[in-house]
């Protein structure tokens, strides 16, 4: 969804001018070598270096709160100082996380015009979005670690835990134009959040009346129209929202998305990445009584495509399947947050969400009409509390809060894990802040699971497992000197096995006994060592301009990592440890009239034990750097700008025979541009250019083949859109 031009305040995002093709620079951590970071990057980084130094040279040094000293202009709100529910579920900037947290919002996403949930989240470090292009499903992958319950992906506070069978599938379904804003938070360093999550937590949030109003605005109305020329794309998006008074306000959108085939780099059409979307949501919000909130929402999506049933294989012997997915939604949030009571800051969520994928057979010719169905329900709720209070010296808050979920998975397919899972658990935390240099954050949660399914033996019989751990986490900040603060993390995360891991069989390759479940299956638990930095300082080089970095450093073992054993009889198996370690890192520096972002990404993710000893993860994120240069002109109301990507190259490893040697598969490099362009205060347009040197290539990591059909990137693409607003 979108907002009007009169409500979209400066921007302080963009991209960044395309690469040299020479004169990489080479180095190593941990003994991994990594080769990107070409000319433009090394001239990038000395900027940030040079302001950083000049920065800290600076005699006094100003850091947000601002001093009481009128600066020469009022410093950017940047990205990382957005205010998001972090790791800590107190609401905090970004920039002040003592976590690897990041967040996505509404101007980044009208500025990238996202089509999939993948393009959101390209310049985000650490996090990569696995799409197949004939399935609008997305796969989320932080640090190496992707598959329902590994990252916990929540819409307007409902986890969504969809999943189907096939080769790089994807696990839940977003609109991308439904969004206000997506947060992320690396590791488990999250698991205050829920059950599982030892890769993270994708917190995806859907925009409230109050965001889309103005000022005193009792109602207001906008429509936008976009096209994209690859796949001759179309999208109409209309929101409307109404204010009854300070006591109550309603928000709707309602969504159509159409596109055809799109065309790779070497303008080949690639089949079956054509899709229908029909989406959209109502939010209402009730305020009875100061201090008390209630938001009640409803979002359905409906998605309409040609499903391929080995992940885009041109076969003339494997399936194709027409596709009808819905996906429902359902909210209610309370929160009570009373002006005189520093012990009760109270939030309590109930929620559901389905989806269910209805598919008919429309390929070989001898099973046209053959259907089939995969169904999948959460329903939960979940609560906490935040206590506050002075004592000894420290500044102390308290946070403790409780969540249960029930999932049930149905269908007739012997090799999709039919079963019900219930997940519960509970949390306490404490923070304590001392003066404005120390920060300690201890927390304990309280993990439990129960799965009941069927064996798929002959007879079949009922099974069930069930588990339980304590997971703890301790952080420590420090603040040195203004604008300068460090931390340490040690947390432990835990995820139990899921149904499919658990209850799959059937065939697969026309073997129809190839899968067999596992009753044995032990539940995944990871221990995290993270470091960080974060830098925030304003009138660095000129009056106003904002500096704000972020840098972590990350170690992380996950013991009994589950994945299936294609050297023996085929089942989800314990296949030993796993290590994931690397270092992230984003930056962000706006000097009023034009800004620079940088991110970059290394991760080393391998198996440390079992028969895949020294193999990569699957989808493991890639070396992954971005550069995002922009300017403002016309008093802000023109943004326009380039951004840059580098996705470096990765090995794959057989699965079937580990003695084989990797095949490395090359990376690549893509630059868009932008524009956006507030005309007045009713009307907006917005353009760009995805790929624009029409580069051919294949998201290794969204491929268990880079040679399958709809693993071929979209080629040069031009967007534009136009969103009128009227309001009164």
């Amino acid at each position: 969804m979108t907002r009007g031009p009169d409500a979209l305040p400066s921007s302080q995002l963009g991209a960044a001018p395309a690469h040299s093709a020479s004169n990489s620079v080479a180095w190593t951590i941990w003994g991994l070598e990594v080769t990107t970071f070409r000319n433009f990057l090394v001239a990038g980084t000395a900027l940030a270096v040079i302001g950083s130094g000049q920065a800290l040279a600076q005699q006094p040094l100003k850091i947000q709160p601002a001093s009481t000293e009128v600066p020469p202009k009022k410093p950017a709100v940047t990205l990382l100082d957005r205010i998001v529910i972090s790791a800590t579920m107190l609401s905090e900037a970004v920039i002040d996380a003592l976590a690897p947290v990041s967040t996505v919002d509404d101007e980044q996403l009208s500025r990238t015009q996202a089509s999939t949930v993948a393009d959101i989240f390209r310049t985000t470090p650490g996090v990569a979005a696995s799409m197949n292009g004939d399935d609008p499903a997305t796969s989320i992958n932080i640090r190496g670690l992707e598959q329902y319950g590994r990252v916990v992906v929540t819409l307007d506070g409902a986890r969504q835990d969809y999943w189907r069978v096939g080769h790089g599938s994807g696990s839940f379904y977003v609109e991308p134009e439904l969004l206000k804003e997506a947060t992320v938070i690396r590791g488990p360093v999250s698991n205050a959040y829920g059950s599982g999550g030892i890769g993270g937590v994708v917190s995806f949030q859907t925009k409230d009346a109050g965001d889309f109003l103005n000022g005193d605005e009792r109602w207001a109305l906008s429509e936008k129209l976009g096209y994209e020329s690859n796949g001759r794309g179309f999208t109409t998006s209309t929101t409307g929202a109404y204010r009854f008074g300070d006591g109550a306000d309603v928000i709707g959108n309602l969504i159509y998305r159409s596109r055809d085939a799109y065309k790779d780099g070497n303008g080949a059409a690639v089949p079956w990445t054509g899709e229908d979307v029909l989406s959209g949501y109502l939010k209402t919000t009730l305020r009875p009584v100061d201090g008390h909130e209630l938001k009640l929402g409803a979002i359905l999506q409906n998605y309409e495509d040609i499903v391929s049933g080995s992940s885009g294989s041109t076969s003339p012997t494997l399936s194709r399947y027409n596709a009808d997915t819905t996906n429902q939604t359902y909210s209610a949030g309370y929160t009570y947050l009373p002006d005189d009571n520093p012990y009760v800051d109270l939030s309590v969520n109930f929620y559901h969400n389905r989806t269910r994928a209805e598919q008919t057979q429309i390929w070989p010719a001898s099973q046209i009409g053959k259907f089939r169905y995969y169904d999948v329900a959460t329903t939960g709720v979940n609560a906490r509390n935040s206590s506050r209070f002075d004592a000894w010296g420290l500044k102390h808050t308290l946070t403790y809060g409780a969540d249960y979920y029930y999932l049930n998975g149905d269908s007739k397919e012997a090799h999709f894990g039919s079963g019900t899972q219930r997940g519960y658990g509970g949390f306490l935390q404490w923070q304590g802040d001392y003066s404005d240099w120390l920060q300690v954050i201890t927390a304990i949660r309280y993990d439990g699971y129960q799965l009941d399914g069927e064996t798929k033996t002959k007879p079949v019989q009922e099974a069930s497992l069930s588990g339980s751990r304590w997971s703890p986490r301790i952080t420590v900040g420090v603040t040195p000197v203004e604008g300068l603060q460090l931390y340490g993390t040690y947390s432990e995360g835990y995820r139990a096995p899921g149904l499919q891991d658990v209850f799959r069989g059937g065939g697969a390759h026309g073997s129809p006994d190839a899968y067999t479940p596992n009753l044995l299956l032990q539940p995944e638990t990871a221990r995290s060592w993270e470091a960080g930095v974060n830098l925030k300082y304003d009138d660095v080089m000129v009056g106003g301009d904002t500096l704000r970095g972020k840098l972590n450093v990350f170690h992380t073992d996950v013991d009994d990592y589950i994945d299936v054993n294609l050297t023996a009889a085929r089942m989800a198996t314990n296949i030993g440890a796993a290590r994931l370690r690397g270092v992230e890192t984003e930056a962000i520096y706006d000097f009023g009239w034009g800004f620079v972002n940088g991110t970059a990404t290394v991760t080393d993710a391998k198996m440390m034990s079992g028969i895949y000893a020294g193999q990569t993860l699957n989808n493991t994120p890639l070396e992954r750097f971005s550069m995002t240069f922009g300017v403002r002109a016309l008093d802000d109301r023109l943004t326009m700008g380039v951004q840059y990507l580098s996705v470096g190259e990765i090995t794959r490893t057989s699965r079937t025979n580990p003695t084989i040697p990797g095949i490395v598969s090359p990376g690549f490099n893509i630059t868009n541009l932008f524009a956006n362009y507030a005309v007045n205060d009713n009307l907006r347009l917005d353009a760009g250019i995805e790929n624009l040197f029409n580069e051919a290539y294949t998201d290794p990591q969204s491929s268990w083949s880079t040679s399958a059909a709809t693993k071929q990137g979209k080629g040069q693409t031009f967007k534009i859109s136009l969103i009128g607003r009227i309001g009164g």
